[in-house]
């Protein structure tokens, strides 16, 4: 049996398909790591640079703007920043798409929270290379290529017949072949793993074992369904057609498919309405008594009483940033729908997943490198709480008109956010289940398989 492997290996490794597909993903893994780490380095890098200019901004507006506390906290900017972990570069998820870095005033909040740099449409489109989108589209490709004319190129070159001639276990032949063709992929993606955590400096704790079960498990699924078209025993041609096929269908088609669905099953418009909600409950108090706008405010802050309102005044900041607060009082409701929209959106995508393994695979990655879309709606609900914090550190220094020297406000530095990581091992189980199943079914073939002269 030794030696029939040593056979077997070397007739793999004399093949120039072989050494092509395995430094396709060498090459395209390490460009993956290169890529994705400089996407991550220059987050932070954006990132160090915000909280210097946080600081450089807030003297700037002391210097200008000093002498009238209400119209300094107009300009002045508050920073927080999702911070990547060491993961997001290996899979950068929704990173590309969502912002990063939130800077608002002490204004109405639901205006400035969704502002985000421009960005060019077309690279977002394409989005960016990682060494997760190696492992899932690009993988499946190689071993397609690696496994789609294992039994059929003996067919159709006539060596069939002498292999029959020769032994009665053509099923375990057959198996070899296999086996080497799978070795040859799980070592290629141990050297990418190692690789990864070398470059990245990955802590090796349960996320690497998380990722690593979830990639060797994805990479199972897709030699099992080669495996069993190959076990059809039809023409080489016919294979290679139908797993490309399942490829599209897998990879492109039906997960636009389900994008499709999601947008038109759990359509947003709540997103607009809520800024118009907020628009609305701030800038229709302008008309309106002051007490349309103070009454609610106090009842939402009834600490805030003790603080002497001058209403007597035709413009106070006191009564400005009661408005402010209005505005995001008014626009809760429509808020809170959004954000149950993302999360059914979210829970609908898990569970049709578990019949989409590349779907499957993409989520379990970004919820461990915590660059899916709970991480970003996890971020936004900080800076909320950072927000409504600051506005209750600063108020009463507006309302009573101190000095801004009073404030201390130079001493206030850019937030930071660190996204928990998820490891949800149910995710392993349908997986698993699938690639089981097709084993089965390839393993019932080879039994009843029928050598075509």
């Amino acid at each position: 049996m030794k030696n029939t492997y040593n056979l077997e290996f070397k007739l793999f490794f004399r093949s120039n398909s072989a050494w092509v597909g395995i430094l396709v993903l060498l090459v395209t893994g390490f460009a993956g790591l290169y890529f994705g780490k400089t996407f991550i380095d220059k987050q932070n890098q954006a990132i160090e640079k915000a909280a210097l200019l946080q600081q450089k901004n807030t003297r700037n507006n002391v210097e200008h703007f000093g002498n009238d506390i209400g119209l300094f906290f107009f300009h002045n900017k508050f920073s927080m920043a999702n911070v990547p972990q060491p993961w997001a570069a290996f899979a950068n998820g929704q990173r590309d798409v969502n912002p990063y870095l939130i800077s608002a005033t002490m204004l109405a909040l639901e205006g400035q929270l969704y502002d985000t740099e421009i960005s060019n449409p077309v690279s977002l489109l394409f989005g960016n290379m990682d060494l997760s989108f190696v492992f899932i589209y690009l993988f499946p490709l190689v071993i397609i290529a690696l496994v789609y004319n294992l039994i059929a190129e003996e067919r159709e070159l006539g060596i069939w017949p002498l292999l029959k001639s020769q032994t009665n276990q053509l099923s375990k032949l057959i198996w070899k072949k296999f086996m080497v063709r799978t070795l040859a992929i799980y070592l290629t993606s141990i050297i990418l793993l190692i690789a990864a955590v070398l470059y990245l400096h990955l802590p090796t704790d349960q996320n690497l074992l998380a990722v690593t079960v979830i990639i060797w498990l994805y990479l199972a699924f897709w030699l099992a369904v080669s495996f069993f078209v190959i076990s059809l025993s039809k023409f080489s041609s016919y294979n290679a057609s139908v797993l490309v096929a399942l490829w599209v269908l897998l990879c492109v088609v039906l997960p636009a498919s389900l994008n499709l669905v999601l947008s038109q099953k759990y359509s947003v418009p709540e997103a607009l309405q809520n800024v118009i909600n907020q628009r609305e409950g701030y800038h229709e108090k302008w008309d309106m008594p002051k007490e349309v706008t103070m009454k609610p405010f106090f009842e939402h802050y009834p600490q805030l009483k003790q603080y002497p309102f001058p209403a007597d005044k035709t413009f106070s900041w006191f009564w400005y940033y009661g408005m402010q607060q209005m505005g995001d009082d008014q626009a809760v409701e429509s808020r809170k729908a959004v954000a149950e929209k993302l999360k059914l959106r979210q829970h609908f995508t898990s569970i049709a997943a578990l019949l989409l393994p590349t779907v499957q695979t993409q989520l379990g990655i970004n919820e461990v490198a915590g660059t899916d879309l709970n991480a970003h709606l996890a971020f936004q609900e900080a800076y909320r709480s950072f927000h409504e914090k600051t506005r209750l550190q600063f108020y009463p220094a507006i309302f009573l008109e101190n000095g801004i020297e009073t404030t201390k406000v130079s001493s206030t530095k850019l937030e930071t956010f660190a996204p928990g990581t998820i490891k949800d091992w149910t995710r392993l189980v349908s997986l698993s289940l699938l690639t089981i199943l097709f084993l089965t079914l390839t393993l019932r073939n080879l039994k009843e398989i029928q050598i075509v002269k």
